[in-house]
């Protein structure tokens, strides 16, 4: 029955999972948008941002605030510490927001509080087929009102962005002579086109027990009504209609977006996932969604989609793990007298349920079902397999039930222990390296209990444990010669000081990662760069990277001064190449355009160390970073800086110098982004469609600087006032962003290289970099990188720490002090040796050689008590090929079939084979006479001295 349940529960679970690939590392995180239209950055700071920080800041359980204000809007994020229950911080918060929203001025629109990311990748990217340029503004109002909106009624989904096409608006241009010569305000214009345009109930009527609502129309419904619009100068006593003063003309949006692919203007719908939504069901809902769209309309093709990655690896592991345990089954065929077909059924059987109830497992925690779950189902019962075969008597041959319990219980207590220390780098990496702990401990539980009642077992032939084996044994000192001890224990210290040495030189990354199967670009160009500037450069950049024999496809998304691209790459599956080298040789450089290419989607830039430069005043900021990240370019080993912010852009500014009090500052900003900018006045609707009704004056107004000594603007009086008499004109430098953290101005940088990690060279920056900084003004550490990347002090009391615990292990299971110290001594020697030539050739302390450090320390803690109990206390030298041969056997499959997303599967096999490997020549027994040893040693060292001292007097 329990069996039943187990299958039935895990097998509905099994369908109800979110699947992804590995665990992200998220922080409880919230994001407020704040919209203040025709607003500057300056502005939108200190009226926006600033209050709302100050108001926020004081909630508790919030580690970092982070605010971006820039031109209309601010964008505020919060990260909270892990613990925190990001709902109630929600409640909070707008709570909060609502007590600061009624200080606002009333253009700014309401806050936002998102909780997702704004910065994070689309799941999915489509384009919308454009047949011929002059459909762009229909098709972008077909994805504005219809693709959108179907889209986002999708479950799951967050967030739905529309880029390129033409967006359509009526636009009205009117001309400023004949304003001023009917003595007419762009109020006079404002209020004759809404008020003219609006719909409402005016009246209610009874009649006959009934009531009848009398509602007044007057919507725009032609644009001939806009063009015969009444407009009344009252101070003229004339009225003149809309078509007489102004221009009125079906238009589009003056363009500051695109969207290409390989170069050919398209409309891309990029569609974003809310943090706990089911990928892929939202994929296969988008996916049915489509057809039915594209016959109403024109075609849509999905360019990217990140569920097919996750489909296509999980397909691929499957294929692995069917494949690996055929293997296995035939080895356990050649090592038993069953017959085989009687293994595979046990083994599939074995698979599955375990597959189920890790299903129900994570269902019933609501756990992403990951990679980290698949290979805790391969470590699960290649452990088991490792026990059965390296303790075989104990195991199969049932000659010892007390026996077989202490090691199931070694094992569901050793592994967890194993990957505790793992909280001293990065807490998030923990929790998953423990839930794998814990399923490989369940894993092994099942095994063992299938094992146990499948099998029954034969007549016991004894009832001693191992422990008690090891007590009752009369050990006696190896008598091996006084130069092979010293030999060993000169080794020793050599190889456990060589792999400490590398260890801590070596670049630590203990998170999870994977390459994407695609490149992300991104272009930056000055700040002042205008939208048709900047599409000129992405075009030939986009041309270079086409011709590109590798490229498949090029997708761009372009905004002034920057741009966005997904690069798709023809895939070689037998030899694995780095593209990026290829396009920047492609691209060559394009001053003044600066193009970075990564294919880091999970964590973005994580490679990168980034950091802080706190300061008191933006201006200040804006001098001191560029020099400080020159400093920083100039040392050894530094790739490449890289500037996180842009510079201030020139511009005109207009200081009012308040010489007319019947002319309100307010005004004279109102007016100005009016005529030059265009202010969105009413809707008007076509075809079901609803449009902006933008006004502003004529294109020869709006040409030059000279043209604002013509603007005349009405004052409280009723009189035009020549606008150049209110202000003066000055060239000054405008920030296009200003960043803050914690309250405080801020600019980051990010440095790419090889020779330091986070904390030596901040350290390096923070000495170095002092003459560059005024003295308010702090370097730090980026906090987002600090929760993955820690100290060499971490990873060195991490290694002390878990090397501690395979020795209290060791004496828990032999309950023998003196032989736990001579098998932790040939551990320290054989891990060393490992983790030299590791260190020695990579150069790195990834995941995978992390995970696979628990599977090298635990499987060789077998060997050596398995060799002890089996031989009589000696150390087998021709080691255990069995256990070799299973290793071999998860190798094989995923070196030959894994892709790039099953890397760290691989990795870890790889790890663990090849130490199994070596250890068949590098596990030595200490089974010596330490005291002697060490006697001996100090007698010749003494003798050396004596020597040359005496050499030396008589010299």
């Amino acid at each position: 029955m329990l069996l039943a349940a187990v299958f039935l529960f895990g097998f509905i679970s099994a369908f109800h999972l979110q699947y992804s690939l590995f665990p992200v590392i998220k922080n409880p995180a919230l994001s407020i948008v704040v919209e203040y239209p025709g607003a500057d950055s300056e502005t939108v700071e200190n009226t926006i941002t600033i209050p709302l920080e100050n108001q926020i800041s004081a909630i508790g359980g919030i580690s970092e605030i982070r605010s971006t204000s820039e031109k209309g809007k601010s964008l505020i994020r919060l990260d909270f510490e892990n613990n925190v229950d990001i709902d109630i911080k929600t409640l909070e918060i707008k709570e909060r927001i609502e007590t600061t929203v009624n200080k606002f001025p009333k253009e700014v629109r309401k806050p936002k509080v998102l909780n997702f990311d704004p910065n994070e990748m689309p799941i999915l990217v489509i384009s919308l087929e454009v047949s011929n340029l002059e459909s762009l503004g229909e098709l972008r109002t077909y994805a504005d009102t219809v693709i959108k909106k179907t889209f986002e009624g999708v479950e799951g989904v967050s967030k739905v962005s529309v880029s390129g096409g033409k967006i359509k608006e009526i636009l009205i241009s009117f001309d400023l002579q004949k304003l001023n010569a009917y003595n007419l305000s762009l109020l006079d214009l404002y209020n004759a086109i809404h008020f003219n345009n609006l719909s409402s109930t005016v009246a209610t009527v009874e009649e006959k027990g009934g009531l009848y609502q009398v509602r007044l129309k007057g919507k725009f419904t032609t644009l001939n009504d806009l063009v015969k619009l009444p407009i009344t100068s009252l101070s003229l006593g004339k009225t003149v209609s809309l078509g007489e003063i102004a221009k009125v003309s079906n238009g589009y949006r003056d363009e500051d977006s695109s969207y290409r692919v390989n170069g050919k203007e398209n409309i891309g719908i990029y569609i974003y996932k809310k943090h706990s939504a089911n990928l892929l069901k939202i994929s296969s809902n988008i996916k049915n969604t489509i057809p039915s769209l594209n016959q109403s309309g024109p075609q849509l093709n999905i360019l990217f989609n990140q569920a097919d990655s996750i489909v296509s690896t999980y397909i691929n592991a499957a294929c692995i793990v069917f494949l690996t345990f055929i293997l296995f089954s035939l080895i356990l065929k050649i090592k038993s007298e069953q017959k085989v077909g009687i293994l595979i059924g046990t083994t599939l059987f074995q698979l599955t349920f375990t597959y189920f109830l890790f299903s129900f497992i994570h269902f019933i925690f609501k756990i992403d079902f990951d990679l980290l779950s698949i290979l805790s189902i391969y470590l699960s019962f290649t452990t088991w397999i490792s026990l059965q075969f390296v303790f075989k008597d104990a195991i199969v041959q049932g000659e010892n039930p007390k026996t077989q319990q202490s090691l199931i219980l070694f094992t569901i207590v050793g592994i967890p222990g194993l990957f505790l220390p793992t909280t001293l780098l990065n807490e998030t990496v923990a929790t998953n390296l423990l839930r794998l702990s814990f399923l490989i401990s369940v894993g092994v539980i099942c095994n063992y209990l299938f094992f146990l009642y499948s099998n029954p077992l034969p007549t016991i032939k004894n009832n001693i444990t191992i422990p008690e084996y090891f007590k009752n044994k009369n050990w006696k000192i190896e008598n091996n010669s006084r130069s092979r001890n010293i030999a060993l224990v000169t080794l020793l210290i050599l190889s456990t000081s060589i792999a400490a040495f590398l260890y801590i030189r070596s670049s630590k990354e203990v998170y999870f990662n994977i390459e994407d199967d695609r490149v992300y670009g991104y272009i930056e160009l000055p700040s002042d760069s205008s939208f048709s500037y900047t599409d000129k450069i992405v075009r030939d950049i986009e041309f270079k990277l086409v011709k590109n024999p590798k490229v498949k496809d090029v997708i761009s998304q372009i905004d002034p001064s920057h741009a966005f691209l997904i690069i798709n790459y023809h895939k070689n599956y037998i030899l694995s190449e780095n593209i990026i080298p290829s396009l920047n040789e492609s691209v060559g450089k394009q001053n003044p355009a600066y193009c970075y290419f990564t294919k880091e989607s999970e964590l973005g830039r994580i490679k990168e160390i980034s950091l802080d430069i706190i300061g008191s005043d933006h201006k200040d900021l804006n001098r001191s970073v560029p020099q400080v990240a020159n400093w920083i370019t100039n040392m050894p080993g530094i790739q490449e800086v890289i500037l996180n912010f842009k510079a201030p852009r020139n511009e005109l500014q207009l200081e009012l110098n308040h010489n007319d009090p019947s002319v309100q500052n307010s005004e004279i900003g109102s007016f100005l982004k009016t005529v030059l900018q265009g202010s969105v006045v009413s809707k008007f609707r076509d075809d079901n469609n609803e449009l902006d009704i933008r006004i502003r004056s004529s294109k020869e107004y709006r040409e030059s600087e000279k043209q604002l000594n013509k603007f005349l603007i009405k004052n409280s009086t009723g009189q035009l006032s020549s606008i150049n008499n209110l202000y003066t004109q000055k060239e000054s430098i405008s920030p296009i962003k200003l960043f803050r953290k914690n309250k405080s101005p801020n600019l980051s940088i990010s440095i790419r290289t090889d020779a330091y990690d986070s904390a030596s060279l901040l350290k390096l920056a923070q000495n170095g970099a002092l003459k560059n900084l005024n003295p308010d003004e702090r370097i730090e550490s980026n906090n987002r990188i600090e929760k993955i990347s820690k100290s060499n002090s971490s990873f060195i009391a991490y290694i002390i720490l878990i090397l501690a615990i395979c020795f209290f292990l060791l004496i828990g299971f032999t309950e023998s002090l003196g032989e736990s110290f001579n098998y932790f001594l040939s551990l320290l020697f054989a891990y060393s040796i490992f983790l030299s030539l590791y260190l020695f050739f990579f150069k790195i302390y990834d995941i995978s050689l992390h995970i696979g450090s628990i599977a090298i320390l635990f499987s060789t803690m077998l060997q050596l008590l398995a060799n002890s109990y089996q031989t009589k206390g000696r150390i087998d030298k021709k080691g255990n090929s069995t256990l070799l041969a299973i290793a071999f056997i998860i190798y094989l499959p995923l070196l030959l079939l894994s892709n790039k997303e099953l890397n760290i599967l691989k990795n870890v096999s790889g790890v663990f084979f090849f130490s199994l490997l070596l250890s068949k020549f590098f596990i030595f027994s200490f089974n010596f006479n330490y005291a002697k040893t060490a006697s001996h040693i100090w007698k010749k060292i003494s003798f050396k001295i004596q020597t040359f001292t005496s050499g030396r007097k008589q010299t």
